[in-house]
């Protein structure tokens, strides 16, 4: 019998298309797997404009973002609240055709970012930089989203 190590609750689920709905699931999945993270994790997609809200209210950066993430504090214990993420849809989609893989891949992308910020991974550094990208693309190539495999749609 498996179970889940980490939970997503998307909050306003009606805002995100079922494909990337059960893409959440599988890349939640494969990055549980790869980190070993327990818990769950609340995540709102929202508008550029909520985005750059709260980039202003909770990093004093006047600009809307892709991602945001925010943790609890409790990352790897079972059943509890690991933290929030904060996705703009808008940009899924844009950066997904700009950078030519398409939004599936850069919606996988921004969440395993995310889940790995939560889980207490960090690109402070340009080694920790390389260490979390390197991760990043592992989990990313385990769901078949790897840079080689990734179309745009």
């Amino acid at each position: 019998m498996s179970t889940t190590l980490l939970q997503l609750e998307i909050a306003n689920e009606g805002s995100l298309p079922p494909a990337l709905r059960t893409l959440a699931a599988r890349v939640s999945k494969a990055t549980a797997a790869a980190v070993d993270i327990h818990g769950t994790v609340a995540l709102r997609i929202c508008s550029d404009q909520d985005m750059h809200h709260l980039n202003r209210q909770f990093r004093d950066v006047d600009e809307p973002t892709d991602v945001l993430a925010f943790p609890s504090g409790t990352a790897g214990t079972d059943n509890r609240m690991l933290g929030d993420i904060a996705l703009s849809y808008e940009r899924i989609l844009s950066q997904g055709l700009d950078f030519g893989h398409g939004s599936e891949r850069e919606f996988a992308y921004l969440l395993t970012h995310a889940l790995l910020h939560l889980a207490g991974h960090s690109h402070a550094d340009i080694e920790d930089y390389a260490n979390m990208r390197d991760l990043e693309e592992q989990i990313l190539a385990r769901i078949g989203l790897s840079r080689e495999t990734a179309t745009a749609r």
